[in-house]
């Protein structure tokens, strides 16, 4: 993809434009409301419209990707303020601004959610947005535990609408090309994968998300980006063990080095 000229325009913002274009691209074997949604808005030569919930620098990221892709617009945001929701309208040219996320769920105009609250909150909004019949993506961690993700997939399930956790890696094409080499068996039989991702929290102040005691730590912020590889490497395998060591911080883990064994 060529950058635009943009002066907000960053890597970033051109890797989230894979995870858009993904969602554009779900088809009716995903969901008969985000089918809906898609022929809609393709019939029509209109743009699916995102209602984005919270306004923090992960949403302002996903806005700008928004910005710039083909077949998407940002409709509405919501915020725990009507203030801070109508500043981050302003700054990224969005028509509508709500102080509640109950007021988002209701607009008619908005096609589909996107989840970009503190990780703690990802539970409780995606069920607000599934209840409201809103097709929904979720920014990664999808939710705190294995049981709060289940309980979410199987409501997305119930109602028969649309649920994607936001993790753009997943979506890249470099991504889907190591997909098809391993599923093709031309490198050989994978034995072992090994990964390491990692970011400074030297500037992060006292009252940064990362030091959030239920919600913060380096598992649940980028771990998963590690995890993923393994789900590539291996399939149709399941997670036998796993044993990990680690290093705290203001009560949360800040390096954490892990091993997990695959069956087969």
């Amino acid at each position: 993809v060529a950058p635009p000229t943009s002066s907000f325009c960053n890597l970033t913002t051109i890797m989230r434009m894979q995870l858009l274009t993904s969602v554009l691209r779900a088809t009716a074997g995903s969901s008969r409301t985000m089918s809906m949604m898609t022929k809609v808005a393709t019939q029509d030569n209109k743009s699916i419209r995102w209602g984005i919930l919270s306004a923090g620098k992960i949403s302002s990221d996903y806005a700008k990707a928004i910005s710039i892709t083909d077949g998407a617009t940002a409709h509405a945001v919501a915020a725990r303020s009507s203030e801070r929701a109508e500043s981050f309208a302003n700054d990224h040219g969005i028509p509508k601004s709500y102080g509640t996320y109950e007021e988002l769920f209701a607009d008619p105009d908005v096609d589909v959610v996107y989840v970009g609250s503190v990780a703690d909150q990802h539970l409780d909004l995606a069920t607000q947005s599934l209840l409201a019949g809103k097709p929904t993506v979720v920014e990664k961690p999808f939710t705190l535990n294995y049981q709060d993700t289940q309980s979410v997939i199987q409501l997305a399930q119930k109602q028969n609408v649309f649920l994607m956790e936001g993790m753009w890696t997943r979506c890249f094409p470099a991504m889907r090309y190591v997909r098809k080499l391993v599923e093709s068996g031309d490198i050989g039989k994978l034995v072992t994968v090994q990964g390491d991702f990692g970011w400074s929290t030297q500037n992060c102040a006292p009252n940064d998300r990362i030091w959030c005691p239920d919600a913060g730590g380096m598992i649940l912020d980028i771990g998963m980006y590690m995890a993923q590889l393994g789900q590539v490497a291996f399939p149709n395998s399941a997670v036998e063990k796993i044993q990990a060591i680690g290093l705290q911080k203001n009560g949360v883990d800040l390096t954490v080095a892990a091993t997990l064994l695959y069956s087969n």
